[in-house]
């Protein structure tokens, strides 16, 4: 197609059948027509090669791009390089989009020629969903504040310095973002092959950096499924390293662009963030097999390393609740019971 739009790219490993034709049949009956739907079978299993296929014979649109697994970030890259639209947008294959999305979101940044589109967002769960956004209305393009907020939710969240039109909520997520493709190039962005786990927000903290015109639509159109099997509840043996690689990407981020110092306080923060993260993916993970007295012990061990102690010394209490000095007073002190405890309260809280 001569006249495509929006390129979608739609990275597929490990998913379920349900999910999968649930996600394509969204992007295939969207109201805007003048689209490429670019699924990168990153090395899928032979069921969902079959759906792949299916789908790709049913539509013209539809294009398949085979590789040896090689994770997600390197399956965003090679529909980055095949895309030919205008536009680019991401969608995971465990998730869909409403049929208005495209439609919407490309005349929005076409009436205002932005290099960056965000909207939001459905988190949804088995028996709910909720609104997960950055903002709490239209920006048809922000200013240098609010997009100097964007960055720095996305890289940590909730923060005291923010101002009333901001939620709790980043935008790290490559998903629910339309990318003005000649923008992308222009900069060389491309996801960071190596970082299992945000490379998303490594990703878009380099893009939102670049870009001069980011506007904000304040409509829902990303139904984002939480699922226990996913990535973020996994276990995984010494699962903390994959935060490591992500917080060093950020770090270098921000040495290389000479970033104020609120900036570093968001990445100590992050830091912190990780080290709790590590909680679910390894320390208390009901499927870890080791004793807890010795997931302490790793816990405290890896308190006292950095970047996770140097960030519990460098971080200035001022910008953040009692809330968040808690993990911050324990991680200092490496103190891995109470840092345990902790986060089991604070997830039954939630």
């Amino acid at each position: 197609m001569s006249n495509v739009k929006i390129s979608v790219i739609v990275p597929v490993y490990q998913v379920k059948e349900s999910y999968l034709k649930e996600c394509l049949h969204s992007i295939l009956h969207q109201t805007m027509q003048e689209l490429e739907l670019l699924i990168v079978d990153d090395g899928a299993p032979e069921k969902i090669e079959k759906v792949i296929s299916h789908y790709a014979g049913l539509d013209e649109r539809v294009r398949v791009l085979r590789q040896q697994h090689a994770g997600v970030s390197a399956a965003r890259n090679t529909g980055l390089k095949a895309a030919g639209g205008k536009y680019v947008t991401f969608v995971d294959s465990d998730d869909h989009i409403a049929q208005d999305n495209l439609e919407k979101v490309f005349a929005f940044a076409e009436e205002n020629e932005l290099e960056i589109a965000v909207w939001g967002t459905y988190k949804c769960f088995p028996e709910r969903r909720e609104e997960y956004m950055p903002f709490t209305a239209t920006i048809p393009i922000l200013r240098e504040e609010e997009k100097r907020d964007l960055m720095l939710k996305t890289m940590v969240g909730d923060w005291s310095v923010y101002g009333k039109r901001c939620t709790k909520y980043g935008s790290g997520s490559c998903c629910a973002k339309l990318y003005l493709r000649s923008f992308l190039t222009k900069f060389s962005l491309v996801y960071p092959v190596g970082i299992v786990r945000s490379e998303d927000v490594n990703f878009n903290l380099r893009a939102f950096d670049k870009a001069d015109r980011i506007g904000y639509l304040h409509q829902f159109f990303y139904f984002y499924r939480q699922l226990q099997e996913s990535a973020t509840y996994r276990y995984r043996e010494g699962g903390i390293a994959i935060f490591e690689d992500a917080l060093h990407g950020l770090k270098q981020f921000l040495d290389q662009n000479e970033k104020p110092e609120l900036f570093y306080q968001a990445y100590y923060m992050r830091c912190i963030f990780f080290l709790l993260e590590g909680m679910n993916t390894d320390y208390l993970h009901p499927e870890n097999p080791k004793r807890l007295p010795v997931r302490l012990r790793e816990l405290r061990k890896k308190m006292g390393e950095d970047p996770f102690a140097d960030a519990a010394v460098r971080i200035q209490g001022k910008y953040f609740g009692f809330t968040k000095r808690i993990p911050v007073f324990l991680t200092r002190h490496r103190m891995a019971a109470l840092m345990a405890l902790f986060f089991t309260l604070y997830n039954r809280l939630k």
